[in-house]
Formats: structure tokens, C-alpha cells, sequence
């Protein structure tokens, strides 16, 4: 008989190994990881606790991204909620020290805004053509991921240049009218290489940077 027969056979009567249990506890199979004989039904049991393993991995990565989207769904409220009680420029300074130290818990940042801000205290730059001192991190109009060069990091973070090793750029921007206008910058940096990935946290970054951008847009003079 040949083997197309006698799947064909068995799954044609299914109560085929319940009418010979003995037949069942006979057969013997290679185990799937160490090639040892196995029973049938020890076989079976192979596969259930493997295939049980897999399903408790991907439930427990579930688990894990959905605490990641409470998470994040937390930081944006609180963050919507302090933006809606800023009324100037130092208040919205306040609120990014704030969330800088208690969402992202990283120790070193630099927000920066583009112009001349006289009646505030908020750091300022007036960007020009051929910047020396934040031309590469003006430059972006997405999130950036990675290292500045040295003479912008010096820009940015003064003495604790020596103690980061990588950064996140959020720029603030208007898109007004379907037209880029820098507004400023916000500049996260950590002491490890691989606290930002542009392939993991870039989204929630870049939805931080849209919702200061809209916070810094409502109390620009």
C-alpha cells in the first residue's frame, strides 16, 4: 500500500487508532530535537508542549507591547494635559523638563527654540545660512536617531558631551499651509548607544515631536 493510500485511509476513519489503542502505543517516531525513538503518543506530547511554548511567547509579547501602548498612551495625556495649562514660552520649558525627567527619564536634554525670544527665559538660537552651531540638527523635519557631530553636541550639552553617546532630535516645526517652517528643537540625550532606535520608539518620539510643535505654535509670539 502506498503512503497516499494510507492517508487517504486515515483520514477517511478517524476513529481508526480508538478502535486499536495497542497499535498506537506500539508506533514509534524519531523525537524532533534529539532524533531518539520515540512512542506515538510521547511524540504527540512533544509537540503540545512545544507548540504551547510558542503560544505562551507570543502571548507574553502581546502582554508586552500592550503595556507599551498604556505606556504611551499615558506620557501623550500627560503631556496634552500640561501643554493645555501652559501660557508662555517658560511654562512650556517646565513641561519638557518635567517629562524629560519622569517619562523618558534621561538626564540630559536640550530644548532650543529658533529666534529672539527677549521676554523669556527659554533658550534661544537665531539660525542662519551656513549654521556652524546646529546645522546638522536644524536639518531635520523628521525625529533623528543616532550622534550629532562634536561641535553640536558641544552646542548643546556643554560639559556633559562626554558623557552621551547617543541622541534623539524631535524637531518642532510648523506645517502651516503645507509649508516647513523650523521652529525649534528638542534634543534627548543618553549615556547608552542604544538608548534610541529609529526602528523601535521612533513613532512615539515623532508623535512628541507633533504635539510640542502644536503646544510651541499656540504661545509663539
Amino acid at each position: 500500500m502506498r503512503e497516499e493510500e494510507v492517508i487517504q485511509y486515515l483520514s477517511k476513519t478517524p476513529d481508526f487508532f480508538s478502535r486499536h489503542s495497542d497499535l498506537l502505543e506500539s508506533l514509534t517516531l524519531p523525537h524532533p530535537i534529539n532524533g531518539k525513538v520515540v512512542s506515538l503518543l510521547e511524540y504527540q506530547v512533544n509537540l503540545l508542549r512545544q507548540s504551547t511554548a510558542d503560544y505562551k511567547g507570543q502571548f507574553e509579547r502581546l502582554v508586552e507591547v500592550a503595556r507599551e501602548n498604556e505606556s504611551t498612551m499615558q506620557k501623550s495625556r500627560r503631556l496634552v494635559l500640561a501643554g493645555l495649562t501652559c501660557s508662555s514660552l517658560d511654562d512650556l520649558a517646565v513641561v519638557v523638563d518635567d517629562m524629560v525627567r519622569d517619562d523618558f527619564e534621561i538626564s540630559h536634554h536640550a530644548f532650543v527654540l529658533y529666534g529672539e525670544f527677549p521676554d523669556s527665559a527659554v533658550r534661544s538660537h537665531l539660525l542662519v545660512d551656513d549654521d556652524v552651531f546646529l546645522s546638522h540638527a536644524a536639518g531635520f523635519v523628521d525625529c533623528f536617531c543616532g550622534v550629532l557631530p562634536a561641535n553640536e553636541m558641544r552646542f548643546l550639552f556643554s560639559d556633559d558631551i562626554d558623557s552621551i553617546r547617543s541622541v534623539a532630535v524631535l524637531p518642532l516645526l510648523s506645517r502651516e499651509g503645507g509649508e516647513i517652517k523650523k521652529c525649534g528643537v528638542l534634543v534627548l540625550g543618553a549615556e547608552s548607544e542604544s538608548a534610541f532606535n529609529k526602528d523601535k520608539g521612533a513613532m512615539f518620539l515623532q508623535y512628541i515631536a507633533d504635539l510640542l510643535s502644536a503646544i510651541l505654535l499656540r504661545l509663539l509670539p
